[in-house]
């Protein structure tokens, strides 16, 4: 599930983050890396609640969504470890709020998702490419370059592993019916 993020809530969240209000100067909305101060106060927030080793913080996703802490956790693949944390308290307001009603909303969509066996693991944050490798829209192909063909996040048409692949697919589409 994805949160978007919007200037004016990365800075209300900033102004409230003790390494800006102390002495680090405040980005203003103008500044080219105000989102990146965003995600770096978020994901700074995760590696404290997990202990500072990299544990991950986590908590089952109907306990989540409950503002409760997990008794437990199930086992994960996730090394080195989860640790069960109160989210709440280390994600943005707006975040935690759009996650617990989106689970729960999506849950009634499709049964079995909104469960306790799922875990719900901070935070994997990420920042779309700056830049957009340009394509021509009906052949895919960059305008100049032939035999190029810009795919995915890196050249700017995804946001994420799954609109990666399946802009992936589409160019693989493409070639295919270049190549025959």
């Amino acid at each position: 599930m994805v949160v978007s993020v919007e200037i004016a809530d990365a800075l209300k969240e900033l102004k409230k983050d003790p390494l800006f209000t102390s002495g680090q100067a405040m980005p203003d909305e103008n500044n080219p890396l105000l989102m990146m101060y965003f995600q770096q106060m978020v994901e700074q927030r995760c590696f404290a609640a997990g202990g500072g080793k990299f544990i991950a913080p986590a908590q089952r996703m109907a306990d989540f969504s409950a503002g409760k802490q997990s008794a437990a956790l199930p086992a994960c693949s996730y090394q080195p470890g989860l640790q069960s944390t109160q989210l709440s308290e280390v994600l943005p307001s707006f975040i935690y709020q759009s996650l617990a009603k989106g689970f729960q909303l999506f849950g009634k969509k499709m049964k079995g998702y909104f469960t306790n066996e799922a875990v719900v693991v901070a935070t994997e944050s990420r920042t779309s490419s700056p830049v957009r490798i340009p394509r021509n829209s009906e052949t895919l192909c960059h305008p100049q370059l032939k035999n190029l063909y810009p795919c995915g996040e890196g050249a700017g048409y995804a946001g994420g592993i799954v609109s990666a692949a399946m802009d992936g697919e589409r160019i693989a589409k493409q070639l295919a019916l270049v190549l025959a």
